[in-house]
């Protein structure tokens, strides 16, 4: 195997578990977000259709519901004192 593309899974795999580390769930969103658009690109250099796949499927899931938090952010009433 090419040693960019082996580089690239192990950079896969230690983003998502720094993403398993982080307790605010818009810190690991984006960080499973980044770790599933390298397993994307770690597929295309093995010719994996199941990880492109699942990487793909995440990183919607990811997107979508960042863009949710975000919406609710900006949504929310603010606190008056």
């Amino acid at each position: 195997m090419n040693l960019f593309a082996e580089i690239l899974g192990y950079i896969a795999i230690a983003t998502g578990f720094f993403a398993a580390t982080k307790k605010e769930m818009g810190a690991f969103r984006i960080w499973h977000l980044i770790s599933s658009f390298f397993y994307i690109i770690y597929g295309f250099f093995l010719e994996s259709a199941p990880l492109i796949i699942a990487g793909v499927v995440f990183c919607i899931i990811h997107v979508y519901h960042l863009y949710k938090m975000k919406g609710n952010q900006i949504n929310k009433p603010q606190k008056t004192q």
